[in-house]
């Protein structure tokens, strides 16, 4: 599955910070430290020595957190997960090859043919295509995920309003229908192909990750008899789950490491590797862990140790623009699960789209990454992401830090100062606390939320941490997916972007991915208007992009921080890595190392 929905990351990649006391903080010394750009970062590592017969690689996790362990993308919610099961199911999880801009093209497990006409879409696998039992991939295993997402016993987070444009998708989540009538078997459950029935054809179905239609495949052979409330926590999920990609997962230390070996019932050229261990690595020992030579690939690299890192011989930094960007996003409802809606009807000072404008021009964002990312991140204006040309709008300005436009906002807007001249009372002329959500992850997150918690009561707005502290992250996912808690106030997210640009799936009226629970019949008529069969017209397209951004920036339901560069230090002895999107389907199939260990 290309994300039918955005996965949440954690932050350590990107805003790993050293100090509460970022104003008075100089810059001496800026000019001789290494920043990172698009530009000094490869894209690929071209090295010409030749593979050794049965190499290891080894990949560090960077976190400070276990990771989750869910090895199936249909019931995956982050990063990390998504990473850790490529080996097995490609890059982001997709069936299909792509070019560089992720127009989805003939030559991977699987292709696709759309019909505008009939409004169908054939995805046929590839006859050789086997699970790592030795069992074939069939097309019910190609339709068992729709299954899993929309049948709310198995509890995945994934369904959306983008999915419902299948043809009795909604009946079957809604519990009207017992099988999906606009899934159809052209040559039977144990054929190779599947046909969609769509109520509408959209633009983003030519590309890769458009969230219209899944594109992993789920072994209904193996997974069939697991009860669909133990599905996500089976064996047969976290230990022991089946892959269709050039490896096969041999071994799992619960949150801390994976191993790979080869799949003996790969249908194409041999995978180059005896075997490949990805282990989780703290924030803090990372840069001393790649000094010492103990991995070959760090994955989620904290932006503190850049400059340490880019020094380091034996190393080349490669990277290249993020489909990542990281928001503020406000509580204001709730998601009710038995309707598959986001209802705006939360008790918070936060409806009021001033208090939303100015809390978001009160944060430092562009001081904080210029001092302490290193060109790992930039300051956000929209949630478009600067890669889609297209789609993206420099024209709208984001909320660049302006202390005296959020004062004069929250004047304006009727929230008064108390007596003391400290904290702001609330329209009705009461006191009034937030509470901020903000992650753990790394050794610098406290820093990170008690800086912005001080930009904050600069305006006036008094906000406390949840819990008086920080939250880790599996925590924090718990209560974003379960859609009605009203504990918090405000958190930050971050997503990766689907490889189309199209947000349905992420600010939907539908879908739980919708953290804040926003709605508005404007908005919505807005998204429609992206995916709708008439923005096939790239022109039509973005001008519809366009009216979105405009639209969120006055409502500020969500406040855009920043953009980030994908950055991954590569040991010299590997061969074959790239980071070029149209080899994504073949990515870990070509890795392989020159010596027995790391230079």
């Amino acid at each position: 599955m290309k994300k039918a929905t955005k996965y949440f990351t954690g932050l350590a990649a990107t805003t790993a910070l050293f100090s509460l006391v970022l104003a008075g903080c100089g810059n001496k010394g800026a000019s001789s430290t290494p920043t990172a750009s698009v530009g000094n970062l490869k894209l690929a590592y071209d090295n010409k020595e030749a593979p050794v017969k049965d190499g290891t690689l080894n990949i560090a996790m960077v976190q400070d957190t276990p990771f989750q362990g869910i090895f199936a993308p249909v019931l995956q919610q982050d990063l990390v997960d998504q990473f850790l099961t490529e080996p097995v199911a490609g890059v982001y999880g997709t069936l299909f090859k792509t070019t560089s801009q992720f127009k989805i093209i003939d030559g991977g497990q699987a292709n696709i043919k759309l019909n505008k006409a009939d409004k169908t879409a054939t995805i046929t696998l590839h006859k050789g295509l086997k699970w790592s039992d030795g069992k074939p991939v069939t097309a019910k295993d190609l339709e068992f995920p729709y299954e899993i997402i929309a049948n709310n016993a198995y509890q995945s987070q994934l369904y959306t309003d983008s999915l419902a444009n299948i043809v009795g998708l909604q009946a079957f989540h809604e519990g009207k229908a017992q099988t999906i009538s606009g899934i159809t078997y052209p040559d039977g459950e144990d054929g190779n192909s599947i046909k969609i029935q769509f109520n509408h054809m959209t633009p983003g179905m030519w590309n890769s990750g458009s969230g219209y239609y899944l594109e992993s495949a789920e072994p209904y052979h193996y997974l069939k008899d697991i009860k669909p409330g133990d599905l996500a926590g089976s064996k047969q999920i976290r230990q022991a789950p089946l892959s269709y990609g050039p490896y096969k997962i041999s071994s799992v230390v619960a949150g801390q490491s994976v191993s790979y070996v080869p799949n003996p019932y790969w249908y194409g050229q041999k995978p180059k590797l005896k075997k490949i261990v990805t282990s989780v690595v703290s924030t803090s020992t990372i840069a001393a862990a790649l000094k010492d030579k103990k991995y070959d690939i760090a994955y989620q690299m904290p932006a503190t140790a850049y400059p340490t890192v880019k020094n380091i011989k034996d190393y080349v930094q490669t990277g290249d623009q993020s489909l990542s960007f990281y928001y503020l996003s406000y509580n204001l409802g709730h998601y009710d699960a038995s309707k598959s809606v986001n209802v705006q009807d939360r008790k918070t000072p936060l409806q009021n789209v001033a208090l939303r404008q100015a809390m978001g021009y009160a944060m430092n964002v562009d001081q904080v990454n210029q001092k302490f990312n290193y060109g790992l991140a930039t300051r956000a204006n929209t949630v478009i992401v600067p890669p889609f040309k297209d789609a993206h709008d420099s024209s709208v300005k984001g909320f660049p830090l302006d202390i005296k436009k959020a004062n004069n906002l929250l004047d304006k807007a009727g929230f008064k100062w108390d007596a003391k001249h400290q904290y702001r009372l609330n329209t009705n002329g009461k006191p009034f606390k937030l509470v901020f959500m903000a992650r753990s992850g790394n050794s610098n997150a406290q820093a990170v939320a008690q800086n912005y918690i001080q930009q904050w009561k600069q305006i006036g707005v008094d906000v406390v941490l949840y819990h008086d502290r920080l939250t880790d992250f599996n925590t924090w996912a718990q209560a974003m997916q379960s859609g009605t808690s009203n504990d918090w106030d405000l958190t930050i997210g971050g997503w990766a972007d689907t490889t189309d640009p199209s947000l349905i799936s992420l600010f939907g009226a539908g879908t739980q991915s919708n953290f804040g629970h926003f709605t508005s019949p404007e908005f919505t008529n807005i998204l429609e208007k992206i995916d709708s069969e008439a923005a096939i017209n790239p022109e039509v397209r973005q001008k519809a992009f366009y009216e979105m951004q405009t639209y969120m920036q006055k409502q500020a339901f969500v406040i855009p921080l920043t953009y980030t560069l994908d950055w991954y230090p590569v040991n010299k002895r590997v061969v074959g890595w790239t980071n070029e999107n149209a080899d994504n389907n073949t990515r870990w199939l070509n890795v392989g190392v020159t010596a027995k260990t790391p230079k």
